[in-house]
């Protein structure tokens, strides 16, 4: 593993390294680093299979995940039938497999944290395993499926019709199982809130250099006009919810 060079893998926002070297991602190790290889071999030993597999600290001292080959999607347009659903019970699993368990402390699960698609692998137009683990935690179900749902579903741009998304939305509830349709729509909209609320402070913070406050920037712009897109259709996404 001592291999320094590689195919650097771009996207994100992190300010890891991240390379290819062969079939394994190394990556710069971070404060989560041990927790999250804890959370990866827990789900290894469970037989999770929607998630990258830990393999170690190379000679650099960076940590080695096997590759996942395929493709983020950002549109509908990218994704096959059953997508939406599959995501869900993926989601599910996850929250399954980590419920009750030590490294979910006194919380309900693990939570990804970030399982948008820009995090979630396809292969044909269908999600086979989400990446990036560092944001994994103890936290709440619903918390995870709030950010899940609005990622995947909710789009203020791509000329989505609002009739799509609202299907697409019930599509990935029904994958994920029976959840309150007024509670689910309450937490895509703080998620959402929360997203803005914490960029809104890294636009504002002199510490952080020009490209990070400008991801700040796009970002709050995005949560603020999803969110003002599910506020402005409460009621048609909460009738589609609730009645297919």
């Amino acid at each position: 593993m001592a291999e320094s060079t590689g195919e650097r893998l771009v996207g994100g926002n992190s300010t890891a390294e991240v390379v290819r070297i062969g079939d394994a991602v190394h990556r710069t190790r971070g404060a989560r680093s041990d927790f999250t290889a804890d959370v990866l071999r827990h789900l290894e030993a469970v037989g999770y299979p929607h998630a990258p597999r830990y393999l170690g600290v190379d000679d650099l001292g960076r940590d080695v995940f096997s590759y996942l080959p395929g493709n983020t999607t950002d549109h509908p347009s990218q994704r096959a039938e059953g997508a939406y659903a599959l995501a869900g019970t993926m989601l599910r699993r996850l929250h399954e497999a980590t419920a009750g368990h030590p490294l979910a402390g006194d919380r309900e699960c693990v939570v990804h944290g970030d399982a948008g698609p820009f995090n979630t692998i396809c292969r044909d137009g269908l999600p086979v395993a989400f990446i990036d683990w560092t944001g994994c935690a103890p936290g709440s179900a619903l918390d995870d499926l709030g950010y899940l749902a609005w990622t995947w579903c909710v789009q203020s741009v791509g000329h989505v019709p609002i009739e799509d998304q609202a299907a697409h939305l019930r599509e990935l509830r029904d994958g994920y199982g029976d959840v309150d349709a007024g509670a689910l729509i309450g937490a895509m909209v703080e998620q959402q809130t929360r997203i803005a609320v914490a960029e809104t402070a890294n636009l504002h913070d002199p510490r952080l250099d020009p490209v990070r406050r400008a991801h700040a920037r796009r970002a709050v712009d995005w949560a603020e006009a999803d969110r003002a897109l599910v506020q402005q259709h409460h009621e048609l996404l909460l009738s589609a919810l609730r009645d297919g």
